[in-house]
């Protein structure tokens, strides 16, 4: 087990990227800290967790409120006596008030850069100092395609999972020499249950752009293969790997959708 005795923060735990990622670090020895709004889901894996004989808790947290998330952490210390791994999951679209730009409201920006950009902000600022102090730890921030390429209707979106690109860029500058490995993930279209919850419409666009047809993928991404990549970038196996963004969507960043051959 690669992760054996760490501790790991994964925010956003309780479903979807977040639940594979927590289940993953918890299946290569970690003790999982599921910071999640709802305590319910995160309960579920926590149970999950343990019936496969790790180590897991659910706190509350909302981590576009600095105070929550500094609670979290302190929590997370005075249980664990550590923190190794911090995975900044929690985030998503505006789903359900998605539009063009020139017909989008402000408070729809600053839900999707609360919780997408300043939550980033937020819990890498509480954890920072305690993992200097040990002088290593590893941080995954989990950003998206859309902050790469842009996304229409997904403006705020793409602007603030690019913000988080670049975030995790600029702090690894500052942390690796001491340690600290920053490092992002960012993927496509996933089977979650927000990826399910996209309209049927922008599903078949997003899976045409996914398909990529050079390598026949043709679906979204499972959580698994953003965990798998996640549990790498925390282990020692990734030691000498920081600054790095590693797009995890086919090859829709890429910009090819066009059948190769006749």
């Amino acid at each position: 087990m690669k992760l054996k005795n760490k501790v790991a923060i994964v925010t956003g735990g309780g479903r979807g990227i977040g639940r594979g990622i927590s289940l993953k670090l918890a299946e290569e020895g970690a003790q999982v800290v599921i910071a999640a709004t709802t305590l319910e889901p995160a309960n579920a894996v926590v149970a999950e967790i343990e019936r496969l004989g790790g180590q897991a808790k659910a706190i509350q947290t909302d981590v576009s409120q600095f105070d929550s998330v500094k609670h979290m952490v302190n929590e997370t210390l005075d249980d664990f006596g550590r923190i190794d791994i911090l995975v900044n999951n929690a985030g998503g679209s505006a789903r359900g008030r998605m539009s063009l730009f020139c017909d989008s409201e402000e408070s729809t920006w600053k839900h999707v850069l609360d919780t997408n950009l300043k939550g980033v902000f937020y819990t890498c600022r509480a954890v920072i100092n305690q993992l200097l102090q040990q002088g290593e730890g590893s941080i995954i921030n989990i950003g998206s395609v859309a902050g790469m390429i842009g996304l229409a209707s997904q403006v705020d979106y793409s602007a603030a999972k690019g913000g988080v690109i670049a975030f995790s860029q600029a702090l690894a500058k500052e942390t690796t020499p001491r340690g600290v490995r920053v490092n992002c993930v960012s993927p496509g279209p996933v089977s979650s249950d927000a990826g399910r919850n996209i309209p049927e419409k922008m599903r078949k666009n997003l899976a045409a752009q996914a398909l990529g047809d050079a390598t026949g993928f043709g679906h979204f991404a499972e959580p698994a293969d953003i965990a798998n990549l996640v549990a790498f970038l925390a282990s020692e196996e990734a030691k000498f790997i920081s600054g790095q963004n590693y797009p995890v969507c086919g090859v829709m960043n890429l910009g090819m959708t066009e059948q190769l051959g006749g």
